[in-house]
């Protein structure tokens, strides 16, 4: 179980740096050119946040992985993968509070709960 949640919380902060990173709102919110296009995959960080996706995709398959091997989620290894993915929600709300300055919603603050409670159904 330990190693489940640690993964989850590694997945989690990959997926919010990879976001981070490829969410540039200038180049993405801008007028989309063939020639900006081109210009993402000469920007650094953009290349580093598509490195961390893939990697975050390698990570759920190892947090999907080791949830079927557990003898209690083996049933329901998949409900756990998706908590994974809900939960690195959380953490990119999180990071771009604080990052970004974005503020928090109520419907944000109210699907935090209901993924929180999710955890706890799920892992109690």
């Amino acid at each position: 179980m330990a190693a489940i949640i640690a993964w989850t919380l590694l997945y989690d902060v990959v997926v919010a740096a990879s976001i981070l990173l490829l969410g540039n709102p200038s180049t993405i919110l801008g007028n989309l050119t063939l020639k900006s296009l081109l210009s993402l995959f000469l920007d650094w960080r953009f290349l580093l946040g598509a490195f961390l996706a893939v990697g975050a995709r390698f990570m759920f398959v190892v947090i999907n992985n080791l949830a079927s091997k557990h003898e209690a989620f083996a049933g329901a290894h998949l409900s756990v993968t998706a908590l994974a993915t809900m939960s690195s929600v959380i953490v990119v709300l999180v990071a771009n509070h604080y990052i970004l300055g974005d503020k928090f919603s109520n419907v944000q603050l109210a699907g935090v709960a209901v993924v929180l409670v999710g955890f706890y159904l799920i892992f109690s």
